[in-house]
């Protein structure tokens, strides 16, 4: 099935999947190819030696608020600005207000209705104000949609920083109310290359000063706070597993990191950058289902909705019902994780017959009945494995559930690499990185399998072909 032609142009990736990313091969030009403008720092000399990056460095989550003072502590979107290209001496929002409409629009729009129901997605009253939304997380990708050589060799690599944001508004008692939906602002740095196959998006070619720019600041950070300047404690990053990140968690360097991370991301994300967009969201008042819609630019500043790869190639968004409804997962997806990795699907121009794809989703481990251990095993591994799951062979629910099927059906309760306070505290969390429902607990800092295996995957990519290159000897 052909699609639209207006998304021969870009390709959307999912941080349902992470955002980690991947390589390139030659490419066009195009208005990502410029180092963003007061945010091109030199990269490292050659000599020089960075010490290797670990997973907070590259995924950086903020501790979920619960007072107005904890406000202080995070970062709302519209405090972020860069400076304007046309006029240096004055400085932009890095989510336009008019893109930050089309958001808003986008979510309201046809799209956000799941196929074949009358449940959409209807946003608060609080989630109306961009002042209201805050970042939860920040992850600093090497290559969408993966980073294996496979992936690379069919998407190029495209290295992006992403930003989950969530609405955070202020009750009269002094405590605060983190909502339980969530958007995805992506920023990348590339620049397009040719198909890997007639009919497919374009390959993304990374731009390697600016992202070399983005690691070099980002160790340096870690670096300050290892040494201590940035506060009265030395806090490390180095053999901690990841979850709320340990400085932002530490009392005595928590303002000061807080300032760095806002002097970073302003200095290299700007509304040029943007280049996708995501939300989970829930229905007007209620909740549950879940709805998962993602956002793709088209002509800046154009955003509009992606097809769902692994759908008919008509339906947009995919929800998750609430235990007492069967099927849970609506439309049914039909992946393609299990065939060789190819740049085919249906949000590309050609498209990717049903009958043609093979696959396995966690709709197929929700049900009255649990499925033995060794399907579960199968299904679940499969999707936390980015070298063989992405955004366009994998559906949105399936990527952000697959840590509590894994604890729910096979008894698990701690994964490595993984803080144990951060694991998604019931089936209804399906937050992969930000801030998801605990229950009684209120909300909570959230970390899933498959967000620690792509971060993992990222931080052995920087150390092993950014870092320990730049650090060889010249000849």
């Amino acid at each position: 099935m052909n699609r639209p032609g207006i998304f021969s142009l870009r390709y959307f990736e999912l941080g349902l999947i992470g955002i980690l990313a991947v390589c390139g091969a030659c490419g066009c030009s195009s208005r990502h190819g410029q180092s963003n403008a007061g945010g091109g720092g030199a990269a490292p000399a050659k000599s020089q030696t960075i010490a290797p990056l670990s997973a907070d460095d590259v995924s950086i989550l903020f501790p979920a608020p619960t007072m107005a003072a904890d406000l202080t502590k995070l970062i709302a979107v519209s405090d972020l600005n860069a400076p304007d290209p046309q006029d240096p001496t004055k400085r932009d929002p890095v989510w336009p207000d008019a893109v930050f409409q089309q958001f808003l629009a986008r979510a309201a729009s046809p799209a956000a209705q799941v196929a074949g129901t009358t449940t959409r997605i209807g946003l608060p009253a609080e989630a109306q104000s961009k002042a209201n939304w805050f970042i939860a997380g920040i992850r600093i990708d090497a290559g969408a949609p993966g980073l294996s050589s496979e992936v690379q060799g069919q998407f190029g690599r495209s290295p992006e920083i992403r930003l989950i944001v969530q609405p955070v508004t202020r009750n009269t008692d002094g405590t605060v109310k983190a909502d339980d939906i969530a958007g995805h602002l992506i920023f990348d740095f590339t620049t397009f290359g040719t198909p890997a196959q007639a009919g497919c998006l374009p390959t993304r070619v990374p731009d390697l000063e600016a992202y070399n720019a983005i690691v070099a600041d980002v160790a340096a950070i870690r670096t300050e706070l290892a040494d201590g300047k940035l506060g009265a404690d030395k806090v490390t990053t180095s053999g901690v597993p990841l979850g709320v990140h340990p400085g932002l968690a530490d009392a005595t360097t928590a303002a000061n990191l807080r300032g760095e991370i806002v002097a970073f991301l302003q200095k290299h994300i700007s509304a040029a950058r943007l280049d996708a967009m995501a939300i989970a969201g829930l229905p007007a008042n209620a909740l549950n289902p879940w709805i998962f819609l993602s956002m793709a630019e088209v002509s800046p500043p154009v955003f509009v909705p992606v097809p769902s790869p692994t759908l008919d190639g008509q339906s947009f968004a995919e929800m998750l019902e609430p235990v007492t409804k069967l099927p849970r997962v609506v439309p049914a997806p039909h992946t393609n994780n299990l065939n060789a990795i190819t740049c085919k699907n249906n949000a590309a121009p050609a498209g990717l017959p049903i009958e043609g794809r093979s696959g396995v989703a966690t709709a197929d481990l929700f049900g009255n009945t649990p499925p033995a251990a060794e399907k579960t095993t199968q299904v679940v591994d499969v999707i936390a494995d980015p070298t063989k799951s992405h955004f366009f062979n994998t559906d949105c629910v399936s990527c952000h559930t697959e840590t509590r099927r894994t604890m729910d059906i096979l008894g698990i309760k701690a994964i490595p690499g993984i803080d144990p306070a951060a694991l998604p505290n019931g089936q209804w969390d399906v937050r992969n990185f930000g801030w998801g429902d605990a229950g009684k607990a209120g909300m909570q800092a959230t970390v899933t399998r498959r967000t620690a295996a792509e971060t993992a995957a990222v931080i052995s990519f920087i150390n092993s072909e950014l870092l320990a290159k730049q650090a060889a000897p010249s000849h």
